[in-house]
């Protein structure tokens, strides 16, 4: 029951776009992408929802998408985009950080010929690598978290919007 007495449950589908680098390849451990926001990840300013699945969709069709997820309340670059993770001790604790989702595309990978679509919850694949379902929780002025992500392989995007996130999340 929320604070006015009204109850509220909802199941709902966030989709963003986080910005990636084109035109140069990644290596293994570089920053795929910064925090980028997950707007109305939970329904009120500082509560929680539970993360039960992601599809991410890959518009250039890289021969596999293997990447860490890591979820945070509030937003700090994990540094620069295509370059290895060099973010300080004092940023990982202000980013209260929530969980890490290790995405192995081996496991739900669909070829759309031009695209790659992959989908993982707790009942796909190795649950043990990609822990769902997982506690979100806004900070306390907010209703949003934050996902950014390092690559474990070396795609190649054409585009800076060339990869889609869709998280399905409930209260």
């Amino acid at each position: 029951m929320s604070r006015d007495g009204v109850v509220r449950s909802s199941k709902r589908i966030i989709r963003v776009t986080p910005t990636v680098d084109s035109g140069t390849a990644y290596a293994a451990g570089d920053v795929l992408f910064n925090p980028t926001e997950i707007p109305r990840a939970v329904i009120e300013k500082g509560g929680c929802s539970k993360l039960i699945g992601i599809t991410i969709i890959d518009q250039d069709d890289n021969t596999h998408m293997d990447i860490d997820l890591i979820f945070m309340t509030v937003s700090k670059n994990l540094g620069t985009i295509n370059n290895v993770v060099d973010i300080t001790d004092g940023n990982v604790e202000l980013a209260r950080i929530l969980g890490v989702v290790k995405i192995d595309s081996s496991d739900n990978e669909v070829d759309l010929v031009g695209s790659k679509v992959y989908t993982f919850s707790s009942a796909s694949g190795n649950a043990a690598a990609h822990p769902l379902p997982m506690i979100l929780e806004a900070a306390v002025d907010s209703t949003s978290v934050y996902v950014a992500a390092i690559s474990q392989v070396t795609p190649n995007f054409a585009a800076a919007d060339d990869l889609d996130l869709v998280f399905h999340i409930e209260d």
